[in-house]
Order: structure tokens, then sequence, then C-alpha cells
């Protein structure tokens, strides 16, 4: 690799993406992009930049000297390692699962830093916590067998279900492995009965022609314009290059350069300054406190034998131009050292108030204008429970009966999934386009689904929902039975989702959108949002609560109450966390 052997000479901030210089020995510098979203790459376009932040300060800690060593990938998945030595062995973790991670690991294994720390019951991220790469239920693409692809397709309907959601490549390599064995998504999974070990040798090829590759491109594909490591079969390349890197340069560096460019450093100025005051502060209490106690030794010491005045002053850290030689001469110079203490406290303090000045009118300065926005249109969506998944999926939901079947009736289309939980009293949502939904994608939706229901209400702390298919919803009744208004009969298996955790996080998107869903979800779109947990308080009092939270963070036209009180589940909440 051109990048081994060279060293961290900095680190600079592009958005939440990180952009470290190394240096060669007698040689040129190479720009290393580091992105949460994008992956990892060597930039040939990156200009230096002086941006930092305190995460970015915290990694230069870390990694500033250390030799780049090597990199490699977590079993095929979307976790990147990148190895350092310097002093000791460093280790740069880059998660691509949403919503992004990068952490620097110790020689031990254990996290030194981490862009996100995570306190789930899945799953713990944090300072001095031992490292998991996020849990993986799908198979590695070079270690499925024709045994395996028996079993992936006995429990799916569709080829493109049974390699979509049981091997863990990308949706862009799941179209090419279907073009390949000349297929779609929604070839029976029966008529692949046979060609177990025709599949496998498919995956496995593409494993290999990816680690091989010379000919990176990129292609158009419903999603847009996607990065290839190898042309795909059924798709014509738009552009060609040498290497994988040159095309990311193309395709994510002016994404990551404008998020830089949006992001005012001014809060990050505002965060250090009140550290800065915050530990001035704190050194003058400290200084007050040793020069209280000195004065207290120096009365002590006048009535001490010699020997032990001058045991306390040198205890104290009294340090006198001459050695005294009696208790009275001890006790002076302990005065002294009081003094110069009171001296040192009274600057640290005076330099906390100039900062204090000089932060309040910087946030004057930059305050935003007081003149009211007009209000924007909303999107159809938005009369009813929704959230974006964080696939980037529109999940939508009804508030009441006659809003479940506007949904069923009007907005379900054969390529999506519906979604109900197990008990009386729930929601009916539609996950759109879900026919190609990943699993943590569907315990998102089938979060919301239960938060919304009666298990709110009754204040239960998990409770389970299942997925169907359109074709199995039908709002006839059986034969002999009756059924509500707002209410719909669902045929053939249930796809059960367990222990579901009632819990829901409300934010605002960038839009102005009071957006409510999984925490997983939410904080993909918001920047500032509140996880809450049922509560016996009246749901009047909690959206107040929630509007005062999240409106300080609300850079657009700030939501209203009402806007809050549609949002939130019926019944009242806690806020268990903010972010």
């Amino acid at each position: 690799m051109a990048l081994r052997g060279s060293y961290v000479n900095n680190i600079y901030t592009a958005g939440a993406s990180q952009l470290v210089r190394l240096r060669r020995p007698g040689g040129d510098d190479s720009w290393l992009v580091v992105s949460p979203k994008k992956g990892a790459w060597v930039s040939a376009k990156v200009s230096e930049r002086g941006e930092t932040g305190e995460f970015t300060s915290r990694l230069r800690g870390e990694l500033e000297r250390a030799r780049f060593v090597g990199a490699s990938q977590a079993d095929l998945d979307r976790v990147f390692l990148l190895e350092f030595e310097g002093e000791e062995k460093r280790t740069l973790v880059v998660e691509l699962m949403p919503p992004g991670n990068i952490l620097v690991l110790g020689p031990d294994g254990r996290i030194r830093i981490a862009l996100n720390e995570v306190r789930s019951e899945a799953r713990r991220v944090q300072r001095g916590a031992a490292y998991h790469p996020p849990g993986q239920s799908r198979l590695s693409p070079d270690a499925v067998g024709p045994e395996a692809v028996g079993r992936m397709l006995r429990e799916e309907d569709t080829l493109g279900r049974a390699i979509g959601r049981h091997v863990a490549i990308p949706r862009k390599y799941v179209a090419d492995a279907l073009a390949r064995l000349e297929a779609d998504d929604s070839t029976p999974s029966g008529k692949m009965a046979g060609r177990e070990a025709e599949i496998a040798a498919v995956l496995k090829a593409m494993v290999e022609q990816a680690r091989g590759s010379t000919a990176p491109c990129v292609c158009e594909t419903p999603k847009g314009d996607e990065v290839f490591a190898f042309k795909p079969a059924g798709l014509a390349p738009k552009s060609t290059a040498g290497t994988m890197s040159e095309l990311c340069d193309a395709l994510f560096l002016a994404e990551a350069t404008l998020q830089a460019a949006e992001q005012s450093p001014e809060e990050s100025r505002q965060k250090e300054l009140r550290a800065t005051v915050a530990k001035l502060r704190s050194e003058a209490e400290t200084l007050s406190a040793r020069a209280a106690k000195a004065r207290e030794e120096a009365k002590a010491a006048r009535v001490l034998p010699v020997e032990g005045a001058l045991k306390a002053m040198r205890a104290a850290g009294a340090k006198p131009q001459r050695e005294p030689t009696s208790s009275l001469g001890a006790s002076s110079a302990l005065y002294d050292l009081a003094k110069e203490l009171e001296a040192k406290a009274a600057v640290s303090l005076e330099s906390a108030s100039k900062l204090e000045k000089r932060s309040s009118k910087t946030v004057k300065r930059s305050a935003p204008s007081t003149k009211p926005l007009g209000r924007r249109r909303g999107e159809w969506f938005e009369k009813f429970r929704w959230f974006i998944t964080a696939e980037g999926r529109l999940a939508v939901g009804g508030r009441d009966a006659q809003s479940n079947s506007t949904i069923l009736s009007r907005h379900l289309e054969p390529n999506d999934t519906v979604y109900h939980a197990d008990l009386f009293g729930s929601p009916f949502f539609v996950l759109k386009g879900g026919k190609v939904q990943t699993e943590e994608e569907a315990r998102e939706v089938a979060q919301a689904t239960v938060a919304f229901s009666s298990a709110w209400k009754t204040g239960l702390g998990s409770a389970d929902a299942y997925w169907v298919n359109p074709e199995q919803v039908s709002s006839a009744a059986p034969s002999g039975e009756y059924l509500a208004r707002g209410s719909f009969a669902i045929r053939g298996k249930k796809n059960f989702m367990t222990k579901l955790m009632v819990e829901l996080a409300v934010g605002v998107d960038p839009k102005g959108r009071v957006a409510a869903g999984p925490e997983a979800a939410i904080r993909l779109v918001c920047e500032h949002y509140v996880v809450l947990k049922p509560h016996n308080e009246k749901g009047s009092e909690t959206a107040k609560r929630v509007l005062k939270d999240l409106t300080g963070g609300v850079g657009a036209v700030p939501p209203t109450l009402d806007e809050i009180q549609r949002a939130l589940p019926s019944g009242g909440g806690k806020v268990v966390r903010r972010a």
C-alpha cells in the first residue's frame, strides 16, 4: 500500500469526516479521508484546511507522529481497521453502519476515543470498554456455501430477499448477483432449487473480482450514482479510474467539503471558551483554598519549634530566598506564600471574567435574526405518524381508525411491508419500499409501531410486533366474523419481532419538521433530539418539556406546541436522555 511507512503529520475536520495528512520521510504528503458515512480513501484533491474540533484534537493526541502500518476490513463487513504504530499500537476504526462512527483502540483492544458513544442494551461503545464490532446476523459472501444458500431459499419467498437478508453485501451488489444469475428481486426461491452451488459460486466470484480489480467504475443505479469495485453485470459504467480512491474523490469529496463549509465553527469555539472558563475558575478555587491553608499554617508556625515550623513551611510549598532560622521566619514565608497564591487566584478569576464577557459578545453578534418566518407547506405523510429509517425509507403510520384505513387503502403499494403490534390498540405502519428492508430497518419500524400502540399508555417496558406483505392484508372479514371500522384481517404467516423497547426519540429535522421514531433513525436526521419512555404524567406536560428541550437547538422555524403534541404517543412520558 502506498501509505505504508508514512506517519501522521496533522489531522483536520471536514464535517463529521477527518482529513489525515500523512508524510513520508523525504517524500510528498498524502491525504487520507476518514468518513463515518462514506468510508476511507486516499485523496489527491484535499486542500489543507485549519478547521478543528474537540474530537479532532483528541484524535491528534492519539495518532500524531504515529506510523501507518496497514488497513483491513472486518469480515468483509462495513468496518475498516487502519493500523498505526508509535510508542504503542493504535487502531483507527471506521464503522459505516448508520449512523457511522470513528474510534481509536489501544493495544489492548479497548476504546480510547469515539466520535459517537453508544450506551444501549445491545451494545456499549465508550471510553475504556473493550471494542466489539456491531453485531452482524448476515453471512460473509465468501463464507456462503450451497447448504447456506439452501437455507436462505427455504426461509424467503424470493431470491432477492434470500440474498439481501442473509448475505452481508450492499444492495448494489445484490442487484449485480441477481443479474449474473439472470434473475431479479421477484424471482421465486423455488425456481432456484438445484442452483445452490451456482449461487454460492457467484457470490465468491464477486469477492475475488473485487479483491483483484484494477478497473473500478461509477454506474447509475435506481438510487443514483454508485461506486463499484468492478464493472457490474447489466450496467454501463459512466466513468472509470485506476483506483477506487479516484472515484471516491470525484463522487464523495465535494459532499464532505460542502458539509464542512455549512458547519460554523462558532459552536466549537463557544464550547472551548466555556471549558477554559470552567478550568480557570476551578484553578482559582484550588489556589484560594491553598492560600487559606497557608495562612492557618503561618499562624500555627509562630508557636512551633523551629524544626516543626520549617517542616510545615516546606510541606506547604513555600520557597523563600533564604532558609529561615526561626519559627517567625518560617511563619513569614508561609504568609508570603498565601499572598502569592491569592494573587494567582485573582488573576485566574479576572481571566475567566474576561473570557465570559468575550463569549457573551460573540453570542450576541452571531445570534440569528428574530424575524418570524412563514411556515412551510407539509408533505402528504405529515398528517400521519412518520419517520425516515436509517436506510432512508419512509415509514408512515395511522393516528386512529380513520387514518389506518386511509394509509392501507390509498398509500399501500405491492412493494411495501405492513406492521402491527401484537396487542389490541395498535396503529398500522407501512414501510415504503419495504420489500428490500434490512433486519435493522424492520426492528426500527416494529419499535415505532409498539411505541405508538396502547403499550405506551399502559406503561409497558417492551412489546412484540409483526410485519406482513400487502397481499396478506384485507378489509373483508372472514366468513361469519365482523371487522370494526379501521380494522383489517391478516392472512398467512406473520413475521414476529419480539422484546421491542417501548421508547421514542423526538427531534426537529433540518426542514423544521417534528420527527418521532426509534433513536437509531431520528439521530441521523435531527441534530438535537430527546428520548422518551412512558410515564404517568399528562401528555400536555410532556409536550411542553419536549418543546423546551428542542427549541434551543433549532435553527429554522421553531416547532409549535401543537406540532410536538401531534408527534407524541397518547399518554405522558419522561425524558430519559438528550442529544
